[in-house]
């Protein structure tokens, strides 16, 4: 029996998480691209069970908890320097993790190398020569891949930070909607 009361207090939780992940990209410089526009949430209904599953890109997760690099030295450059490539985020516990992510872990599909030149023809950052016309990519691919690779991607937590938000804020409009749940049930079986 689906319980109208908990499914609208569930759906506002879903809808309120989903607006403030947006706003959290958007606020951080990552809004209106396709991580945000695949933020999307669904509730399924089992044995009067109730999940609520949040949908977004595969990406999504690397953005929000960051990629920890190798680590290494990069000799020269505004990043010149030695790092050991740890990264960490904020969960929604407030904890501060290590990411659970690492180039060269083997455990995405993509490519680095593949992605960057999306991303730099996305900003706008391909070279010119001195007539204007565009020039090669691949020097400037092999140093941000170097940079990444060594230094990682910090995460931003921005569907960890909607959850804590939303979490506190629903625990006690859940425990309210529950508690007449249970007042209108024991009415209806009483009669």
């Amino acid at each position: 029996m689906v319980n109208r009361r908990l499914e609208n207090s569930i759906n506002d939780f879903g809808q309120k998480l989903v607006n403030l992940s947006a706003g959290n990209l958007q606020r951080r410089g990552k809004g209106g691209g396709n991580l945000e526009s695949s933020l999307k949430y669904s509730i399924n209904v089992n044995n009067d069970v109730y999940t609520l599953d949040f949908i977004m890109e595969d990406y999504g997760a690397f953005v929000d908890k960051g990629v920890s690099g190798a680590g290494g030295k990069i000799k020269t450059g505004k990043h010149a320097g030695t790092y050991d490539g740890i990264n960490q985020y904020k969960n929604w516990k407030s904890e501060v993790l290590n990411t659970p992510f690492r180039f060269g872990s083997g455990r995405s599909s993509g490519s680095i190398y593949k992605g960057i030149g999306s991303f730099i023809r996305k900003k706008g950052l391909q070279p010119r020569n001195e007539l204007g016309q565009f020039q090669t990519t691949v020097g400037l691919k092999i140093a941000m891949v170097k940079v990444l690779w060594t230094k990682g991607i910090k995460g931003i937590s921005f569907f960890q930070n909607a959850l804590r938000v939303t979490y506190k804020n629903f625990q006690n409009q859940f425990a309210k909607e529950f508690n007449l749940s249970v007042i209108d049930l024991i009415r209806k079986e009483t009669r």
